[in-house]
C-alpha cells in the first residue's frame, strides 16, 4: 500500500482463494513498534477455453522430467 516492493516464495500449486500470511509486512502497529502481518488472497483466473497449441504446451511443461504421467 505504501509502494514498498518485496518478493514472496510460493511452493507448490496455488489454489483460488488461498490466503497467505506475510509476517511484518502489514500496517504499522498503533504502539509504533513494528508492523502487523499482511494477508494476501490469491484469485486465480482460469481460461474458458484453450487452443490445441496451448494444450500441447501445457502437456509439455507438465510432463518434462516426469515420464510417469
Amino acid at each position: 500500500m505504501d509502494g514498498h516492493k518485496f518478493t514472496i516464495d510460493v511452493d507448490g500449486v496455488t489454489e483460488c482463494d488461498h490466503v497467505m500470511r506475510v509476517p511484518g509486512k502489514g500496517m504499522p502497529r498503533r504502539s509504533g513498534r513494528g508492523f502487523g502481518d499482511l494477508y494476501i488472497t490469491f484469485e486465480v483466473d482460469f481460461p474458458d477455453t484453450l487452443t490445441e497449441s496451448q494444450k500441447a504446451s501445457i502437456r509439455k511443461i507438465l510432463t518434462t522430467g516426469n515420464e510417469e504421467l
